[in-house]
């Protein structure tokens, strides 16, 4: 059985679309788009090559982080271990390795290149803190949502990579562990047995190329893989209503401590608490759906 993420996300081409287009059809309705050559306004378009990027910030040292060694009950804070930046990038385009480098602040480092790039008017509400990911081939982040709910805007420069989405409202369906934003479902290798919700589920895929920007709506669950060894960087828009700003501090403040005190008091029996919350819930929702499909179509009947 195959999970269902075939419908893939609508591309447009970014240097055309107006704001007005864009707020109605994409941001007011939280509609995943991928918008075309948005970036070639800026410089860093055509200039920021793996080679530019790589002797910008070669002496750089930093952390990275392993996706196999990665607990999934933990939200990875602490890195697996440390390099050059030179000899990362000279890694990742060499070997598979499983080394990430995600949420970068490039420019704590270089504060000259953010003379490379703007903030697209095709929105308001920025917030001015842009990161950058890299990774080698192969390489994947696990299925999670944004902690801070944001709108993201993921623009990639090098590498193809293909990005799995499924909307917030399927968070039970994908077993969201509480009191916190990651799943534990593999959705390269779904495990029915195991998750049944996933069956239910539905989401859709992008694969970005060189120049691609992903609007990714707050909440989206993602899942990313790199087909090829490159990078990307992402821009955000605070969170859009006040529902969802209110549920970005609780995120970041209550919700957080809770889980990390937990974590430090019980360590695994937390873990187990929480992936069995979450198969309850996926439970509650099977029923649910169920229970809707049953009513839809014997009302269908009853009626004829």
């Amino acid at each position: 059985m195959k999970l269902r993420i075939d419908h893939t996300v609508p591309v447009v081409d970014g240097t055309t679309i107006s704001r007005e287009e864009f707020t109605r059809e994409y941001l007011k309705k939280q509609r995943p788009v991928v918008l075309r050559g948005l970036w070639k306004q800026y410089p860093a378009y055509s200039k920021w090559t793996a080679d530019f990027i790589s002797e910008s910030l070669g002496d750089a040292e930093v952390g990275l982080y392993s996706s196999t060694q990665s607990d999934p009950g933990k939200t990875l804070t602490t890195p697996t271990t440390r390099m050059k930046f030179s000899d990362y990038m000279r890694l990742i385009r060499r070997e598979p390795t499983d080394l990430r480098l995600f949420l970068f602040p490039v420019f704590k480092y270089k504060p000259e290149l953010l003379k490379d790039f703007g903030y697209p008017d095709i929105t308001r509400g920025y917030i001015k803190l842009p990161f950058m990911f890299f990774g080698p081939t192969g390489s994947i982040t696990r299925m999670h949502q944004d902690i801070d709910m944001s709108n993201v805007f993921l623009t990639q420069f090098e590498g193809r990579k293909r990005v799995v989405l499924f909307p917030p409202d399927q968070s039970r369906l994908l077993y969201k562990l509480p009191f916190n934003v990651h799943s534990t479902v593999d959705i390269d290798h779904p495990d029915y047995q195991t998750y049944p919700g996933l069956a239910y589920a539905e989401g859709m895929t992008a694969v970005l190329e060189y120049g691609d920007t992903l609007f990714m709506p707050s909440g989206y669950w993602h899942h990313i893989e790199y087909l090829e060894g490159g990078f990307g960087l992402s821009i955000r828009t605070v969170a859009p209503t006040l529902r969802l700003k209110l549920l970005a501090v609780y995120h970041l403040t209550m919700e957080r401590w809770t889980d990390r005190l937990m974590n430090r008091l019980f360590g695994q029996r937390w873990f187990i608490f929480k992936k069995n919350l979450a198969s309850r819930r996926a439970e509650k929702e099977i029923r649910r759906i169920e229970s809707d499909h049953h009513h839809h179509h014997g009302g269908e009947m009853a009626f004829h």
